[in-house]
């Protein structure tokens, strides 16, 4: 938590480079988010670390269409350096996505795909998803299918059977309600749920966490600056445990299924 706030003072530090207003953009915003703990669909990885993630993104000629890079960094590789082992270096990774977005009446019809590469291991990964949101109706609810695919994956368990590498699917129902505090601020309250069935690194399935989380966002000309708390609650005993990505194994902790998290962001837009 001490890494969090150092990282909020130094962004506020820079809020006066920003608070210039700009009436027309060219559509690319770059932006760096941090999340206190890495919580992925209920469970820890990282070794429960947080991470930071940058990023760029540019919006196609108002078409709905964005095309986004980003990056994850995991902190202790930033705040503690050589002190830990290539673990937390190989656990940086690079992903590239592309979205769609597009009102249809009373409803918005996402959809996208992003890809990502580990730093050092043979390790990558795909989601391709569609959503549907509400955004006009009362707590704005949304529903999301995400379907996964790993490559270079272990091929076989140790019994010689093949694992399937394309079968992993999320879906997540949501709702959400924003409230104006004054001007150039707003908070926002959610909560989801999400069920996550997995057959290409374990037999897993269940609704893997409920989400409630609170976000404050204040605009300043063409920054945006936005802080927010995550609660979350792991019902399914198959997700209890932490997973380590980098081996695709479970780790036997003690059961833990109230995880709480903390996130920061900056962005700007051109």
């Amino acid at each position: 938590m001490k890494k969090f706030f150092i990282f909020v003072f130094i962004s506020f530090l820079a809020l006066p480079l920003f608070a210039e207003d700009t009436n027309k953009g060219i559509g690319l915003t770059v932006g760096l988010d941090y999340a206190s703990k890495s919580v992925w669909r209920g469970m820890y990885i990282y070794e429960k670390e947080g991470k930071f993630s940058p990023f760029v993104s540019y919006d196609v000629l108002d078409l709905g269409l964005s095309v986004t890079a980003e990056a994850t960094i995991v902190d202790d590789y930033i705040f503690e350096g050589k002190k830990h082992n290539d673990r937390f270096r190989d656990n940086n990774f690079v992903g590239l996505s592309v979205d769609y977005l597009n009102k249809i009446g009373f409803a918005t019809l996402g959809a996208g795909t992003w890809y990502g590469r580990y730093r050092n291991h043979d390790l990558s990964y795909s989601e391709t998803y569609v959503s549907l949101a509400f955004e006009d109706i009362f707590l704005s609810p949304t529903i999301t299918y995400i379907h996964d695919y790993y490559f270079k994956a272990q091929e076989q368990d140790a019994l010689g059977k093949d694992l399937p590498k394309g079968k992993d699917f999320y879906v997540q129902c949501g709702i959400s309600h924003s409230f104006e505090l004054v001007q150039y601020v707003s908070l926002t309250l959610g909560a989801s749920a999400g069920y996550y069935n997995v057959a290409s690194w374990d037999e897993l399935s269940g609704i893997s966490d409920i989400d409630f989380s609170a976000k404050l966002a204040v605009e300043a000309g063409a920054a945006t600056y936005s802080a927010g708390f995550h609660y979350v609650i792991v019902p399914s005993k198959d997700f209890y445990y932490h997973y380590d990505l980098y081996y695709l194994e479970r780790l036997r902790e003690k059961k833990d299924i109230s995880r709480f998290y903390a996130t920061f962001g900056v962005a700007y837009s051109f």
